[in-house]
């Protein structure tokens, strides 16, 4: 009897096993097992460009003045001399590039103008602080011309982006080089004080040089995908300054001059400030139309100004300071590599 019980319980044992088993293969799997996050969104790798060149064109509708005095030689009276340019009005093409790899910045650019229109005002004194006046006369101007070069290095000290914008964010400190000449050409003169004027043929010409070291910082701020603002303030803590200045009509008589120049300034020292503002907007890809202002603003320090007689030899008198402002609306175009 106790075998047979057990032989029950044995075949009943093999038979629910081995259907259990059967069942099991022919359920289906309801609930699969799902992907961990990793599985189901791989690790996006931020990529990192290792460059960002932009190359660009812009037109600077500037307006430009200058004024140039000097002294006696014997001190008095302190302004004995001014040229006076007002109205010096330029459109500067530009040509510009922009390098930044990683934390190192270079920016170049490269403008040519030609100016025209404007007056010439040129008065003598005879006493201190422009008292005491003798001679007055006022020119047109025209046939002038403006070139700028500029090659400034730096570091980025802060960078970001935003989304889907190509322009790069970023604050950066920059010193660099600046060349800076402007050309003046005055016709004909009429006389302020009395009755007479000169023929209205080429007068005098005017070559301001500058030299200069400039230290500042700029800033780029992007918005959304299309849109970023810029800004850049330097700073000029010292300037090389030449002009050379050419008196058309003083060819004969006891006043005669040379004409390769007639006079001849040199000063270092000085200092100025150059200010930029401006929009920019993504127009296609990488495409950019932008638009705003600048302003310049230069100051010579004193120097010396040497006179050549026709007659031969060198006479010299002091230079007190040369100022030379432009400032106006610019346009450009920029593509971002």
């Amino acid at each position: 009897m106790g075998h047979c019980r057990l032989a029950i319980l044995f075949v009943l044992t093999y038979w629910a096993t081995f259907t259990g088993f059967s069942f099991a293969e022919e359920i289906p799997v309801s609930i699969e097992e799902r992907p961990t996050t990793t599985e189901q969104q791989p690790a996006i790798k931020e990529e990192k460009r290792p460059y960002t060149l932009t190359v660009g064109v812009r037109e600077w509708i500037s307006q430009g003045r200058s004024a140039h005095n000097i002294g006696a030689p014997d001190g008095h009276p302190n302004v004995l001399s001014e040229l006076s340019w007002r109205g010096m009005n330029s459109v500067i093409t530009e040509v510009n590039a922009d390098l930044v790899v990683h934390r190192f910045v270079v920016t170049g650019s490269i403008g040519y103008g030609t100016i025209g229109g404007g007056t010439l005002r040129d008065q003598d004194w005879d006493g201190d602080n422009r008292t005491q006046k003798t001679f007055e006369t006022l020119s047109r101007s025209n046939d002038g011309s403006a070139l700028i070069f500029s090659l400034t290095p730096g570091v980025r000290a802060f960078q970001w982006t935003a989304e889907d914008n190509p322009v790069l964010g970023g604050i950066d400190i920059l010193l660099g080089y600046q060349y800076w000449r402007e050309q003046y050409v005055g016709f004909g003169a009429v006389n302020q004080l009395g009755p007479g004027q000169a023929p209205d043929v080429k007068s005098i010409t005017q070559t301001n040089t500058w030299q200069s070291l400039r230290f500042g910082t700029r800033i780029t701020v992007p918005f959304l995908s299309r849109i970023a603002l810029k800004g850049s303030a330097f700073y000029i803590p010292v300037t090389s300054y030449r002009n050379e200045d050419i008196h058309h009509l003083r060819t004969t008589g006891p006043n005669a001059l040379r004409q390769d120049p007639s006079f001849l300034t040199t000063a270092s020292g000085g200092n100025g400030v150059q200010l930029e503002g401006a929009l920019s907007v993504r127009v296609w890809r990488q495409l950019t139309l932008e638009g705003g202002y600048a302003y310049w603003d230069i100051r010579s320090g004193s120097g010396i100004v040497q006179a050549y007689p026709a007659s031969g030899g060198v006479v010299q008198e002091s230079h007190n300071v040369d100022n030379t402002r432009r400032q106006g609306v610019f346009f450009g175009v920029n593509w971002i590599f």
